[in-house]
């Protein structure tokens, strides 16, 4: 079956570890269809051990291996819209450098393009796990259709960031991603859905997503609170939610952020998820 030809963006800073490193690039090559492109922007200079997992997958790898390399640590969204530059091809799937793609994740959502080809942008479920990859311990579960997705955005970002594929030329028309530290891949989702592209959702996992304490901890904190106060209302002016679900939101993300890191974890664990 002939497929779109798209390129697969991760982003890599130094603090990452070169084995999680190793495994996501992995995964990428060796899936049912295979990407024609892999782009990988190094968000400011990286360690030895790191940069020899590159060269290794660069050497292996059959077709386009794109290393765009940025002078200092600029945050996941910035280095994003690098390689977003940089990417050869209209579809653009995302990838976290600890993520692990399940074999057949791009052939899942090539067929839901095929099928769905109005669509802007095309997620899926995901399966947290902490420490080997059978060792899975909660999944996050996000709505399929577009309108559960925009009821769904009222409240929590509506697609699995380390799932998605999206067509590079709405991003780029809504400003790609904003300069933000914290939720930019949330705030992508609201721009796209309130300038009327449509999102969906497939049902299969697709990807294993890694989840260690340190998504805990920067879930809380008064700095991720007062972002997220000032974009919930932003979304709310947009048309994504109303007072209601903005003050609901908020009093939650208030109380996550008042709860020790413990709590928080089995909060995450047994209601947000």
């Amino acid at each position: 079956m002939e497929y779109p030809s798209f390129s697969v963006l991760i982003t890599v800073y130094s603090k990452e570890d070169p084995e999680f490193l190793n495994q996501a690039i992995r995964s990428v090559i060796k899936q049912t269809v295979v990407p024609n492109q892999i782009i990988i922007v190094e968000d400011g200079k990286l360690t030895s051990e790191l940069e020899k997992v590159i060269e290794k997958h660069r050497k292996s790898f059959l077709n386009d291996f794109t290393i765009v390399k940025l002078d200092k640590n600029m945050g996941r969204g910035i280095a994003s819209n690098a390689g977003i530059e940089n990417a050869a091809n209209e579809w653009i799937a995302k990838m976290d450098s600890d993520d692990i793609s399940k074999p057949d994740r791009f052939e899942i959502q090539l067929k839901a393009i095929q099928k769905h080809p109005e669509a802007a942008a095309i997620g899926g479920q995901v399966e947290e796990f902490v420490g080997k990859q059978s060792n899975i311990i909660s999944k996050r579960e996000v709505p399929l259709d577009s309108e559960s997705i925009f009821e769904f955005a009222k409240y929590r970002s509506p697609v699995n960031n380390p799932t998605v594929m999206f067509k590079k030329s709405v991003v780029k028309k809504l400003g790609k991603y904003s300069n933000l530290r914290f939720l930019e891949d949330y705030d992508l989702w609201v721009k796209m859905l309130t300038a009327g592209f449509k999102i969906i959702n497939v049902p299969e996992t697709l990807v294993d997503m890694r989840i260690s304490n340190s998504l805990y901890s920067r879930r809380g904190g008064f700095k991720y609170l007062f972002i997220y106060v000032k974009l919930k209302d932003k979304w709310r002016r947009m048309g994504i939610g109303n007072y209601l679900s903005m003050f609901t939101s908020d009093a939650a993300m208030v109380l996550n952020t008042l709860i020790p890191a413990k709590v928080r974890k089995i909060a995450y664990k047994k209601f947000l998820r």
